[in-house]
């Protein structure tokens, strides 16, 4: 039984892509050679891993039982190439980091700072992104590791995730704001009026648990949906640590909610691509991470 490192790569690539030429694509290949490397696999293996009846290829159930195993092996096979790197101190000199809106910018700012510190060779590029992009960030390699919270409030498995800590959400209003004036906020109060809502482009938003209006503008920029609450165009639910000083300067209030006594309290996540061990600066921002947001 003689199968390669490539066939391995090929057969994951294909699973999590959905395709052939897709897998090609993200590996930087030629399509006949994923396919030939799979097919390969296959005669290799004695299984049939996927099903080509149809216009895209389908893992069979072998290939299912298939599928972890061989993520496994990938995953020693690069904590051994890690491994030899560090060995031989070939050190990490790019860090890419996506990160979503909802996280407060003084406290990636602040853990960012300490990085800087830890590590003066290593290059940092941050990006600043929408609910729901930052895993498609790291499913496209665009990034290294992300910080997100999960549009449905539950990490799934097309990456790896490690909860880093929460945040309090709180629907508020600015002090011009109709609803500033009342003592107790009903559902029924928050449904009149019109809710601000984080989205993205691809049509991610807060989970539906959190709309309790009938007219919602959908926003892509957490800035500006704090700036538009101030100017008392609506109210949204927006994290209490992006809006203390705004609070404390008597510019926005969060609302006395008749059914709801703390809130909402969402989970922040730092999530990586399946099947690559995190880096020692990596693990270094999630543990620093942890105990910020915590």
């Amino acid at each position: 039984m003689l199968f390669s490192l490539e066939q391995l790569e090929a057969f994951v690539a294909a699973v999590e892509h959905g395709s052939f030429s897709a897998a090609a694509r993200s590996l930087g290949k030629a399509q006949s050679r994923i396919s030939t490397a799979v097919a390969n696999l296959e005669i290799d293996l004695g299984v049939t891993l996927f099903d080509r009846s149809g216009k895209f290829p389908v893992l069979t159930s072998d290939g299912e039982r298939m599928l972890n195993t061989v993520r496994a092996v990938l995953y020693q096979c690069r904590v051994v190439e890690d491994t030899a790197e560090q060995i031989i101190e070939k050190p990490q000199v790019l860090l890419r980091l996506a990160v979503e809106e909802l996280v407060s910018c003084e406290v990636i700012g602040g853990v960012l700072a300490d990085f800087a510190k830890e590590y003066p060779y290593i290059q940092v590029e941050v990006l600043w992104a929408a609910i729901g992009d930052v895993k498609e960030l790291v499913l496209k390699d665009r990034v290294d590791v992300g910080v997100a919270m999960p549009s449905t409030g539950l990490a799934d498995e097309s990456c790896s995730w490690e909860q880093l800590g929460s945040e309090r959400f709180w629907p508020m209003v600015g002090a011009v704001h109709p609803l500033a004036k009342l003592s107790s906020v009903t559902a029924d109060d928050l449904w009149e009026h019109k809710q601000l809502v984080a989205s993205s482009t691809d049509g991610v938003r807060e989970p539906d648990s959190s709309i309790f209006s009938e007219k919602i503008w959908l926003c892509e920029d957490s800035k500006l949906m704090i700036d538009l609450v101030r100017r008392g165009v609506g109210w949204a639910w927006l994290a209490e640590s992006q809006t203390l000083r705004l609070r404390q300067r008597e510019e926005m209030v969060s609302l006395p909610l008749s059914f709801l006594q703390e809130g909402n309290t969402w989970s922040f996540y730092l999530l990586w691509k399946k099947d690559y061990p995190l880096r020692p600066a990596e693990k270094w921002l999630g543990e620093r991470l942890k105990r910020a947001l915590r």
